[in-house]
């Protein structure tokens, strides 16, 4: 934003780097210092190139804590190559220093740069350091404050749109090598209500405390024993005993729902539990969508990088709660079975009976693709059914392939009749096509139930993983009604929860997929502490909440831009306790390092030996 702080300290921080690469063109002789600066000039292109890449690939900015992303990056060769097509000005943009440079007339600036005093060059980076950061301190209490970001939060989006890209990815590199711990804000405890059932476990977190030397792990235990339980509510155990299928659909939105081109997506999103203010955020891919859903935290890079270990303890996802209750488990996915590590993080979700591409279903499904074929959903369904439906109790868990970009004629091809003749541009019915092979998979899959007469006994639960973020927000907006904007409303989606005996039910409480973890697990009858979990059970009484990557935020009342520091309210006749964006800001935060924390110190491991003792 060119009236925004961030751009006035984007241009000292990287004003203090220039100062300092040309102080390392100044060692040497004329010759070699020229080679120096060329070679600095061409890096720093392909660093920007690189992001820039990655940026349009992922949705996210590249860290170097999340190195095996980059390398999934390199199965998308096509993808990448179709970024590169796309974007030949911008990248031509980035070369233009380095085109400069080879120019003759150059000559007379790299002189000038060559021999200015070294002495100076370090006395105008340090004083110049030191003015910047002087410059941080009058903000040093604001919420998401460029302060807070250099110091205190650890959020690259954020830190960007404040540091620009190269002081954001040195505090990164600075961070993944020291090691960063931000501090979680203990909030006062609100008394529970006697007559109410609590989600909650037997922890006696005083003693967890009082035997913990760790002040990391400790702080984590405080937090937990100040947050407040949910309710147990008319819900609580309404699916128990009923088997599950979960889907994790590749790039579906509520857009993409048609009565006529999607009439099964239609239809379990206007019956069963309607959810009308449900929001999918991009955090890292599919691969934070999927963490998200499965375990009710909030994703980071390091969160990620210690979970595709495999060596995480995560008692109350879904596969591993429902294993309790005597449940089969089973996930399936039509593409490579190692793709984001998931032969070690199934099986931490509770998921043992993992089948993909190069890990068995290749030998039952087409896993060749070529250029003139795709991923098609209906096939994973029919030759995986068969696997888990005379399971006596039994929870599936897919990931969907049909919908994923690039969207073209190959995608398309199968359903590309039912498209070609709609008023939108090509990618967007390229993209509606692949839509309409994910609805073709739930009519397989609910006709299948029904023959085995196990249809009334089975629950479908299907999110998305993100927003298709391979379409412009224009292409978006050719079909999306309302038009979204592209902070909050891009993001908005459907959670399907439906089972075929059930009511329509219609939910207005703002939520999201952190949210989808805590629900069903009321909803099956699962005891769990709610205080252990970012996500709450959305048929709670709990206010509701959706935290976006950027630290941007949605609740019942309002939407907090972090980038702008602007709070909305959604009605103006709204009355709101004071200092109420202050406190949701800091729960934010909160919920960002504690998930972090959780997973990096294995904290589940810990408070369920604890109840066992």
């Amino acid at each position: 934003n060119i009236f925004d702080m961030g751009l006035f300290y984007t241009l000292f921080f990287s004003l203090l780097i220039a100062i300092l690469l040309s102080f390392f063109t100044c060692l040497g002789k004329p010759k070699t210092n020229k080679k120096i600066m060329i070679t600095f000039t061409l890096l720093l292109t392909f660093i920007f190139i690189g992001n820039f890449i990655y940026q349009n690939l992922f949705s996210v900015p590249f860290t170097i804590r999340v190195t095996s992303m980059a390398g999934q990056a390199l199965d998308f060769a096509n993808v990448i190559f179709g970024i590169l097509l796309k974007s030949i000005l911008p990248i031509f943009l980035f070369f233009l220093p380095f085109i400069f440079l080879m120019f003759k007339k150059s000559k007379l600036i790299i002189t000038k740069i060559f021999y200015f005093e070294k002495k100076r060059l370090l006395l105008s980076f340090i004083l110049l350091y030191l003015f910047t950061l002087a410059m941080l301190l009058p903000f040093k209490n604001l919420d998401n404050s460029a302060f807070r970001l250099y110091f205190k939060q650890d959020n690259l989006s954020i830190a960007i749109k404040n540091f620009g890209l190269l002081t954001s990815e040195r505090i990164d590199i600075q961070r993944a090598m020291l090691g960063f711990e931000p501090k979680i804000e203990i909030f006062e405890k609100e008394e529970e209500k006697k007559e109410v059932t609590y989600n909650k476990l037997n922890i006696d977190f005083e003693k967890l405390i009082a035997q913990e030397t760790n002040e990391t792990i400790k702080s984590v235990y405080t937090y937990f024993q100040n947050e407040n339980s949910t309710n147990q509510n008319e819900y609580t155990g309404k699916y128990k005993g009923k088997n599950l299928i979960f889907i994790l659909a590749e790039s579906f939105n509520s857009f993409a729902v048609s009565k006529t081109l999607t009439p099964t997506l239609y239809r379990l999103t206007h019956t069963g539990f309607q959810f009308n203010n449900f929001y999918s955020p991009v955090f890292l891919s599919t691969t934070g969508g999927e963490f998200q859903a499965m375990t009710g935290l909030v994703p980071s890079t390091d969160t990620l990088n210690e979970w595709y270990k495999g060596n995480v303890s995560l008692p109350f996802a879904i596969g591993n709660a429902l294993k309790q209750e005597d449940y089969q488990t089973f996930a399936y996915h039509n593409y490579e079975a190692t793709f984001y590590n998931r032969t070690n993080t199934m099986p931490t979700l509770g998921f043992e009976n993992y089948y993909a591409c190069l890990n068995g279903l290749e030998e039952e499904m087409e896993c060749n693709w070529v250029d003139s074929n795709a991923p098609d959903d209906k096939e994973l369904i029919e030759v995986t059914f068969d696997r888990y439906k005379d399971e006596e109790k039994f929870v599936t868990y897919y990931i969907t392939m049909s919908g994923h970009f690039p969207y073209n004629y190959v995608s398309s091809k199968r359903n590309y009749e039912k498209v070609k003749n709609l008023p939108y541009s090509n990618n967007v019915k390229s993209y509606l096509a692949t839509q309409i092979d994910l609805d073709n998979a739930l009519k397989e899959l609910i006709d299948q139930l029904e023959k085995q007469n196990i249809l009334d006994d089975t629950v479908i639960c299907l999110v998305g993983d993100h927003y298709p973020y391979a379409l412009s927000l224009d292409e978006i907006n050719e079909v999306a009604n309302p038009k979204r904007d592209e902070q909050f409303e891009i993001h908005r989606s459907n959670l399907i929860l439906w089972n075929n005996e059930q009511e329509a039910i219609e939910i207005n409480k703002t939520a999201g997929q952190i949210d989808i973890l805590p629900t069903l697990l009321n909803l099956f009858g699962i005891e769990y502490d709610s205080r252990l979990m970012i996500g709450h059970d959305i048929l709670s009484e709990k206010e509701g909440l959706v935290i976006f990557s950027d630290m941007s935020w949605i609740t019942d009342y309002g939407y907090y831009n972090a980038n702008t520091k602007a709070f909305k309210k959604k009605n103006e006749a709204i009355e709101l306790k004071e200092n109420y964006v202050t406190e949701i800001n800091r729960w934010v935060n909160n919920s960002v390092n504690v998930s972090k924390k959780i997973i990096l110190n294995d904290i589940y491991k810990k408070i369920i030996e604890s109840i066992g003792e």
